[in-house]
């Protein structure tokens, strides 16, 4: 079975007959309270907007998504999720020399090799938990390059760059020509933190952003990029028509402005990831680092007998599921990654890890 990605709860209920709402999902990072209240209702009320082609320019929404952010309807392209983005910048904007930093998701990657660009990479420092040089950064693009992916937060680390420092990079990188491409799908837990703003000074950056993680909808695919006006047109003359569908339109506004939602999420993450950390690195043999999101990512000790890839294994068939993080570029066999989930959720993975890994070293 191919586990690229987490979230692959209905294939595992096939396959080893779990009930889907008896899976525990940690693999994939979505918002522990679920999607907005009222989101079923607006997606009920539109429902009979099925009957015709969806609005290719998606008025009503990116006019919401204009006044959230405070920024120009024509500096936002809606996607089919920020994936879709991935893959179309590189057929667009043709980069023969790709810097990725890393660890990373690996849909960057897979984008670039559509176009055949020549892909490299810039590790985080892990010694001094995965944060990145920026020095030695800006001294790496400077030898020339097209493009440079970065995500903040990070996926999988969970560390968050300080946006004036990444604006060093976006900087760096307007030098020499060259597009920086900064993903924050998880930005919406530190929104003060966006480079959103630096899209009206910076014609090279072009922002991704998610409502999949944040608002708790990855069903309805829906993402979008954040750009000078000259890139928005450039990228939707060339993107496929209707590729945002009907019904997630109107349910994403309503989510955009509940307020009482993205309070209440804030507020529940912090002290409940900092539970999770706390337990987690009481386990022994495992350390999670610290983050700024709604995910840890833990390594392990190589004397516990077991890796990342047969850890995910050994749980899944209990219906509990961690994200293996052997294929990060940049990371190897003894890390992982878990969402924070309920707080009676979390204790279930607390003890499911505890057994697991006291039954290996007895």
């Amino acid at each position: 079975m191919k586990r690229d990605h987490g979230g692959n709860v209905t294939e595992i209920s096939r396959i080893y007959g779990i009930d889907e709402d008896k899976i525990i999902d940690f693999s994939a990072n979505i918002n522990p309270l679920g999607y907005p209240p009222g989101l079923r209702e607006a997606i009920i009320k539109d429902f009979d907007s099925v009957l015709n082609y969806p609005d290719c320019d998606s008025f009503d929404l990116v006019s919401g998504l204009s006044e959230y952010h405070g920024i120009n309807r024509d500096c936002i392209l809606l996607g089919n999720g920020s994936t879709e983005f991935m893959y179309w910048i590189p057929v667009v904007f043709k980069p023969e020399k790709a810097l990725i930093v890393t660890p990373a998701f690996s849909e960057y990657e897979k984008g670039l090799a559509v176009s055949g660009a020549e892909v490299s990479y810039f590790q985080a420092d892990q010694a001094n938990d995965f944060s990145v040089d920026i020095g030695r950064l800006c001294k790496r693009i400077k030898e020339g390059l097209d493009i440079v992916y970065f995500c903040n937060p990070a996926n999988p680390t969970g560390v968050l760059t300080p946006k004036n420092e990444l604006c060093r990079i976006i900087a760096c990188a307007g030098e020499i020509g060259a597009l920086v491409v900064v993903d924050e799908a998880f930005i919406d837990f530190v929104e003060e933190e966006s480079v959103k703003k630096e899209i009206l000074r910076s014609p090279n950056l072009i922002v991704l952003r998610s409502m999949t993680k944040f608002f708790g909808i990855p069903g309805l695919r829906l993402g979008y990029i954040l750009s000078a006006p000259s890139c928005i047109a450039k990228v939707k003359e060339n993107k496929l028509p209707w590729t945002v569908n009907s019904l997630v339109k109107g349910a994403a506004v309503k989510a955009l402005f509940d307020k009482d939602y993205i309070r209440e999420t804030r507020q529940y993450i912090l002290p409940e990831r900092k539970f999770l950390r706390t337990a987690l690195n009481k386990i022994p043999g495992l350390y999670a680092f610290e983050s700024t999101v709604n995910f840890l990512l833990v390594s392990m000790d190589s004397r516990i007998g077991i890796n990342s890839t047969e850890l995910r294994d050994s749980l899944t068939p209990e219906g509990l599921l961690i994200r293996d993080c052997s294929n990060f570029q940049g990371l190897g066999d003894c890390y992982f990654r878990v969402a924070v989930k309920r707080h009676e959720q979390n204790i279930v993975l607390i003890e499911k890890l505890k057994k697991e890994l006291a039954t290996i070293r007895t």
